[in-house]
């Protein structure tokens, strides 16, 4: 499959013209019974096209058009494909019941929206109503949808999920997280999304406890997030190898970047976390909740081996940086970083043992 040619990597609008080749011999969902700009339910015609094209090892096409869902789509190994986001829309009508599950070995969604019709209170954050919902999939590609809406997170990864991509995404709008991964996943990339409006964190990895598996080997690279986002920028809380770079984070409610052990969602540890060339402007904007624009944070557990390197932080509303908490913080390093324009303390370390070079600022 073609990928888009982009001269910028945070153009917002590269997730809506991101042009996807349609491999010979695709099954078009409206050959199966679909049909689009109406007022009928085509979920059945489209999951048997999918059904179909697993068994023929085929991809499916996703003609110009809108198609409704009423309940949940399953996306099991196999590419579904639209002419871009803007051409190809699938409309989720059930708010609880919306997901496009993502399942089994090499599946592909590229060049579509998908969004929901209305939507509810994010509540248990079940999973079905998710937009997209990874569950347990290998070696998959998530690449130029658009999300608009949904009743919990934008793009769900878990069930330990392995070896997987997202990228030139646009998400406006979630209830929850707007991509979050979890339960174990490993080997994921996500890269030159822009995520808007999110409901809670707009990128997220956590580890839970309860987690047979911890969360590791994320790489979080160049994406453009924030703008009006109820929670953290880019979060890690519990895991492993996770490394953050050349993203810009702007205008999100509470921490820009945030590294934590949350006691009170029983997370687990976080090692090995390498925070890079990142820009964090004016976060951290929640007047109750007083985060500065990074904050290392610690309630239960153990946060160590923590590098921020080359970072610019500006514009803060409650201070810099601050690392502090209850738990253990071993070393956490700051080489070559900029503070500027920062209202409250630049920083405030209460834990840890720090080590500081190069920074301006400080």
């Amino acid at each position: 499959m073609r990928e888009e040619t982009k001269e910028e990597p945070n153009n917002e609008e590269t997730a809506q013209t991101a042009p996807v080749e349609i491999p010979q011999g695709a099954l078009s969902i409206v050959e199966g019974g679909a049909t689009p700009n109406d007022d009928t339910d085509d979920l059945a015609a489209i999951q048997a096209t999918l059904d179909r094209a697993a068994e023929q090892k085929q991809a499916v096409y996703i003609p110009p058009g809108n198609y409704r869902l009423s309940g949940i789509l399953v996306v099991k190994g196999v590419k579904l494909l639209g002419d871009g986001a803007d051409q190809a829309i699938l409309t989720s009508t059930a708010p609880d019941n919306g997901s496009i599950d993502v399942e089994g070995d090499g599946a592909v969604l590229a060049g579509f929206a998908h969004v929901y019709e209305k939507t509810v209170e994010r509540g248990n954050g079940a999973n079905d109503k998710n937009s997209i919902t990874v569950r347990g999939a290998t070696n998959f590609t998530i690449q130029a949808l658009q999300i608009t809406k949904s009743s919990t997170a934008g793009i769900f990864v878990g069930d330990e999920s392995s070896n997987g991509i997202i990228k030139d995404n646009k998400l406006t709008g979630t209830g929850a997280d707007g991509i979050h991964i979890t339960n174990g996943s490993t080997g994921i990339s996500i890269e030159n999304n822009s995520v808007r409006e999110a409901g809670d964190d707009t990128i997220a990895v956590v580890s839970y406890e309860e987690n047979p598996k911890v969360t590791s080997d994320i790489t979080i690279r160049g994406n453009d997030v924030g703008y009006g986002s109820k929670a953290r920028g880019i979060s890690v809380v519990g895991g492993e190898n996770v490394t953050i770079e050349n993203n810009k984070i702007r205008d999100t409610e509470m921490a820009g970047i945030y590294i934590s052990v949350e006691k009170e969602w029983d997370t687990r540890n976080v090692k090995n976390v390498v925070v890079n060339e990142n820009t964090i402007e004016h976060t951290g904007t929640r007047v109750a909740g007083e985060h500065p624009n990074i904050l290392v944070y610690a309630s239960q557990g153990n946060i160590d081996e923590v590098k921020f390197n080359g970072n610019t932080i500006a514009d803060s509303v409650h201070g810099g940086i601050g690392v502090w908490g209850s738990g253990q913080i071993g070393n956490i390093y700051f080489d070559a970083n900029k503070l500027e324009n920062t209202q409250g303390l630049a920083t405030n370390f209460k834990s840890g043992t720090i080590h500081s070079e190069g920074n301006i600022g400080f």
